[in-house]
């Protein structure tokens, strides 16, 4: 629409005329006869239309002083305005006149050519007003949260034509409108009836409605939160298997001869990548899914989003959020270091960790197999620096000079990599901090990865070697609504999966002792230790097939003893975890199985057992924890007849025989809100504490042996929190 129709349009609504060179200053009157138009348009106008006058006066002003200066020189104006170029005014170009004149001509055109390009954005930009909307077309207004100024049209909220946001038929909607006008939660009059079959439909239609228009966006969720592997690319299309084939030749050419000699050894090996399935499965009665929609409407207060854009969401994208947020959390974590379990037939829900074969599984599984390791022990942070330029130094010459290589280690190693890098080179002057690439060689990029945090593995490959496979972008985010008598049932299936196009081939003519033959190389030390795959009931000889962390004991009917193994790989330490309150599996001492003292390991919950596997099926004890075992807390020894404490040392403190009886002051150096714990070492002029001073306790304590007292600095005293 243009300026001159608004205007026009203004005009008739008040009856008289406003030039577009004159400013304006509506009366009450007037504003409310042009908000008729549309509501809040009279201010839009008045700024809008001034602005225009301005600009007009403005640019006739500059006009009439470029025709006075004309007059000035002798030079009579144009007739008609020269078309705008990106060149110099050729056509002003004055006989017999000096540079300097032409220069001042010249000067004085472009600030006019200036001003009509800007007049010209002004007219541009009214285009984006929008005054006389349809009434069936929603009302699109941005709002601020800190001021409750939500608006909504008569038929959506928030003014989106979008079927979700409509009021008919979805009183949550309605709910929602009441919230965001600041009603109370407890006194919104539209309240959904979640026992109503109509209620669940519309719910259902809505959500299959919303992940339509928003495949892309639910889809991208994947990658929130937790961060995916760098350079992990997506393969969709995947209903099952993927095979990725590569080619492997031996030697080709060869010297001089008069026979001819075939020399073309060659085969295609094929590496199979499967997707999961996986299921979400849920039960709400009426009442859940009102507390939920009541979560969704608190967010009206509680949320406060700054500046002038509106809150978007809606009951149906809250319900799909917050059911979905921890299944892609889980997704993350399985991608990295799930490891999948088979159990269709089973009566109880499984683990998450047990969908699919995450990256470090298959690392895992091909270590020793696929691709020989690097043998370099555990890295520490005082060898960390030489620890992964020794592994570059590892490589192959062809492989270490390959472009977009990347070495993959936890977050943590990559800090002590770079500390020690400082430690090693932060006094030379080329000295460059903190980077990211192996010093040295830039090809090599240094990527953590959160699912490695507290793993020791490292490893090496090219950037486009590790994947993720799904079947139909974006169909993690479809739920299926239904009702079943008075519950809601909530359920979806998607499929995932993980891959490593490439790990090592046995080449033709080549040692097999060769790293010549791979493209993933790794070091050697135990790691997926922390996720475990569970045994069935009442079973007395696991396998170890699948993976060799065992969770145990839960589902059985009876006591079991636990008196062998079987699928064990030598060498390989086996982790068992116990799961159970009741009927606990027991691993016995057997001549299988080596236990320390010849004493039986119960694996009640909590309680670990670490074994080794020996050649001939034996079995070793490494290392036991029971659940019961109080973990040992460090104390800083104070000197004796010591009055105070720095807490710059620690945070537990223990005394000692003093040669006089000591009273306890002061801890220099606390930390607002930090815990500290006083412990008595010796009865002999034993410390005490009073109440007073940088103290307020209860009483005076006396800390004779194993006698202690906890407090909290609240950044003026210590109060107490505990004493025994």
């Amino acid at each position: 629409m243009k300026w001159s129709e608004i205007l026009s349009a203004v005009n008739k609504v008040l009856g008289r005329e406003i030039k577009a060179d004159e400013p304006v200053n509506l009366t009450d009157a007037e504003k409310t006869a042009v908000n008729a138009l549309h509501d809040g348009f009279a201010e839009k106008f008045e700024t809008e239309h001034n602005k225009r006058a301005s600009a007009t006066k403005e640019v006739e002003a500059s006009n009439k002083a470029i025709d006075a200066f004309m007059k000035e020189q002798g030079i009579e104006p144009a007739a008609k305005e020269v078309e705008d170029t990106d060149e110099e005014n050729p056509s002003t170009v004055l006989p017999n006149a000096d540079s300097s004149l032409q220069e001042k001509i010249n000067a004085v055109l472009k600030d006019n050519k200036q001003l009509k390009a800007s007049n010209q954005k002004l007219a541009a930009d009214v285009e984006k007003l929008k005054i006389l909307p349809t009434a069936e077309v929603p009302e699109k207004i941005k709002a601020n949260m800190n001021t409750h100024s939500y608006k909504h049209s008569a038929t959506h909220l928030f003014g989106q034509d979008v079927d979700y946001n409509a009021f008919e038929g979805r009183p949550w909607n309605k709910a929602a409108k009441e919230a965001s006008l600041g009603n109370p939660i407890d006194q919104i009059k539209a309240a959904t009836d979640w026992t109503d079959t109509a209620n669940i439909d519309k719910l259902n239609q809505d959500i299959q409605n919303y992940f339509r228009k928003h495949t892309k966006e639910i889809k991208h969720t994947l990658l929130d939160g937790l961060e995916m592997k760098k350079y992990m690319k997506m393969i969709s299309g995947v209903s099952d298997e993927l095979v990725w084939t590569t080619l492997t030749t031996g030697e080709i050419t060869q010297s001089l001869k008069k026979k001819y000699l075939p020399k073309n050894k060659a085969k295609f090996d094929a590496e199979k990548a499967k997707v999961r399935d996986i299921q979400i499965d849920m039960t709400f009665e009426g009442y859940k899914l009102k507390l939920l929609e009541k979560s969704y409407l608190q967010n009206f207060q509680q949320l406060g989003i700054a500046g002038s854009n509106p809150y978007k969401e809606t009951f149906v994208r809250y319900l799909v959020a917050a059911i979905m947020k921890e299944a892609r959390k889980e997704d993350k974590i399985v991608m990295g270091r799930g490891v999948y379990f088979k159990d269709p037939d089973r009566d109880t829900p499984a683990s998450y960790m047990n969908n699919f074969d995450g990256l470090l599984k298959h690392i895992h599984k091909a270590r020793g197999v696929k691709y020989r390791p690097f043998k370099m022990g555990q890295p520490t942070e005082q060898n960390i620096y030489e620890y992964l330029n020794s592994m570059v130094e590892k490589l192959p010459y062809e492989i270490r000079i390959l472009p977009d290589l990347q070495i993959v280690c936890s977050p943590y190693w990559k800090r002590k990599y770079n500390d020690a890098r400082e430690l090693k080179k932060g006094v030379q002057k080329n000295y460059d901090g903190d980077i990211d690439y192996v010093d040295g060689f830039k090809n090599i990029e240094i990527v953590t990865y959160d699912q490695l945090e507290g793993q020791n593995l490292i490893y090496i490959t090219t950037k486009d070697n590790e994947y993720g496979l799904t079947d139909k972008p974006g169909e993690d985010g479809f739920l299926q609504f239904e009702k079943n008598k008075r519950d809601i049932d909530v359920f979806g299936d998607y499929k995932l999966g993980t891959f490593i196009a490439m790990f090592g081939r046995k080449l033709f003519d080549v040692a097999t002792n060769s790293y010549e033959n791979q493209l993933f190389f790794s070091n050697d030390v135990e790691f997926l230790t922390d996720t475990y795959v569970p045994v069935p009931a009442d079973t007395a000889i696991p396998s170890l097939a699948t993976h060799h962390s065992l969770v145990i004991g839960s589902g059985n009917t009876s006591a079991t003893n636990i008196t062998d193994f079987k699928d064990a790989t030598v060498g390989q330490k086996v982790y068992l975890l116990g799961n159970a309150d009741s009927n606990v599996s027991t691993v016995k001492n057997t001549e299988s199985i080596v236990l320390k003292g010849g004493v039986d390991f119960p694996l009640a919950n909590g309680n670990l057992l670490v074994l080794n596997a020996l050649p001939g099926g034996k079995f070793i004890e490494v290392e036991r924890k029971l659940v019961t075992d109080i973990e040992q807390v460090t104390h800083v020894q104070l000197a004796a007849d010591a009055t105070t404490a720095d807490a710059l040392q620690g945070t537990n403190f223990i005394t000692q025989a003093n040669t006089t009886p000591t009273a306890f002051t002061d801890i220099e150096n606390a930390v607002v809100d930090e815990v500290y714990t006083i412990t008595g070492g010796s009865g002999t002029n034993a410390t005490t504490i009073a109440s007073g001073g940088k103290f307020f306790i209860s009483e005076t304590i006396t800390l004779t042996v194993d006698k202690f007292i906890t407090v909290v600095y609240n950044g003026d005293q210590f109060v107490e929190q505990n004493r025994g």
